[in-house]
């Protein structure tokens, strides 16, 4: 007897130092609901749009600040070597997110809304007593009411995986972690029992999970508990649980739908007899490894592909340059003299002036005629469509992904933005009515048209 309680012992003592093992064989998939930051709140579209065009600009900062910092870049504005944080304290991207995953935490479970975030990597949420907390819609997380919750020892993996972590208290891991907008979170690392359900409140599965449990949080959380990194790097959850593909369907802001979130193996594949699907390699970055690559050669406005050079969306050796796929972003982020082509190209295809006195934060709009604002609220001014060129693979805008119809303001306005530097972002709203799926076994990303 003593003898079994021994082993039983030793093995929830390996469980805790390092939960890492493969979750999923097999057609073990998990389905969730994805809830957008700003559903319920009775917003217009063009409001929805404008908000997320706010956060795009703060997550385009945060972005511009990582890939800068990972290549030593200097600023343009004043030609001095950016500031960079103190050493060993990572710089991932946060913003304000987009899109809500909720889940829960501990034995018995506590919800928690996390903000899904495919540009960084750990798995964190606000922990009572809090010294320092940011509002949330959910209660603390309080970790000693659950009986499944435990301190990561110094020894454990993932507690050498985090760049900035201390053993101040005996034996345990506390962790610092930074994002590019200034969000910051501190506390200890641990271990605990994360559970996913379905929409309709069916449990899915519940799996150790190591966790950031901040105590001295400050920034944004944008309506949600904490954050759960879905990127390449081990302290992510694709990381933690071997997850081989997963995959999202956005839904349009203003449709009131909840979009999905699946992952897992995904053997029995996500398309089914779905046409049009199409494939691209999925690249990687030594100086930002976190983030989802792909090769853009080119974009056509109309039926003309403009003369922007492939070495314009090239990924550099330095980490510089470089097209990122990320959920978090909205707005599909340029750099300022690609944009300024694009922007060009519709202006002189649509002999439309720009919109005067506009609000610089609103990007490139054009004035519309006023017999087209005067024959009716639903009324479209014809567009060029839009592709993206992709290595094997072409992305034939929606006329929706790309463009905002204001016609409040009698504005057409192109959902798009400068990224800040020579790096792109290619951001939800191209993506929204797709699936898209990122194979990590095969190294690709796949897109196809969907009702989400």
């Amino acid at each position: 007897m003593e003898q079994r309680l021994v082993v039983l012992v030793l093995a929830i003592a390996s469980l805790y130092a390092c939960p890492a093992a493969p979750a999923f064989v097999g057609d073990d998939d998990v389905r969730v609901a994805l809830k957008h930051v700003d559903s319920g709140k009775q917003l217009s579209r063009p409001e929805l749009i404008r908000r997320a065009m706010q956060r795009s600009k703060a997550r385009a900062a945060a972005l511009s600040a990582v890939r800068n910092r990972a290549s030593g870049r200097f600023s343009g504005k004043n030609n001095e070597r950016q500031q960079t944080p103190p050493t060993g304290v990572p710089v991932r991207p946060s913003g304000d997110l987009e899109y809500v995953v909720d889940l829960a935490i501990g034995t018995p479970p506590q919800p928690v809304s996390v903000l899904l975030d495919t540009g960084s990597d750990l798995i964190w949420t606000q922990c009572a007593p809090c010294a320092s907390c940011l509002t949330q819609p959910d209660p603390l997380f309080a970790p000693g009411e659950s009986v499944s919750y435990e301190p990561m020892r110094c020894a454990g993996q993932l507690c050498s995986d985090i760049l900035h972590h201390s053993c101040e208290r005996p034996d345990t891991c506390t962790y610092h972690y930074n994002y590019g907008d200034g969000t910051m979170t501190m506390g200890v690392y641990a271990t605990e029992r994360f559970t996913f359900t379905s929409s309709d409140g069916d449990r899915l599965m519940t799996v150790p999970l190591g966790f950031g449990c901040g105590s001295m949080n400050v920034g944004s959380l944008n309506n949600g508990s904490g954050i759960v990194g879905f990127g390449r790097n081990p302290l992510s959850l694709v990381s933690q649980l071997s997850i081989r593909r997963f995959s999202y369907c956005l839904t349009s802001y203003a449709s009131g739908r909840k979009s999905t979130l699946l992952f897992g193996s995904l053997s029995g594949g996500v398309y089914g007899d779905a046409t049009g699907v199409q494939t691209t390699p999925l690249l990687q970055s030594l100086q930002n490894p976190t983030f989802y690559y792909v090769h853009l050669t080119g974009l056509s406005v109309g039926a003309r592909r403009l003369r922007i050079p492939e070495s314009a969306f090239a990924l550099r050796p330095d980490g510089s340059g470089g097209v990122i796929v990320d959920s978090g972003t909205a707005l599909t982020l340029l750099p300022g003299a690609v944009l300024t082509e694009v922007v060009r190209a519709f202006r002189q295809q649509l002999r439309l002036p720009f919109a005067n006195g506009g609000n610089p934060e609103d990007g490139a709009c054009f004035l519309v005629p006023a017999a087209w604002r005067r024959s009716s609220t639903t009324s479209q001014v014809p567009v060029p469509r839009m592709v993206f060129h992709f290595q094997g693979a072409d992305l034939d805008l929606p006329r929706r992904n790309y463009v905002l119809d204001d016609h409040r303001r009698g504005r057409l306005c192109l959902l798009l933005a400068d990224s800040g530097d020579d790096g792109s972002i290619i951001g939800n709203l191209v993506q929204q009515d797709m699936r898209v799926l990122y194979d990590l076994e095969a190294e690709t990303l796949s897109f196809a048209p969907a009702q989400c």
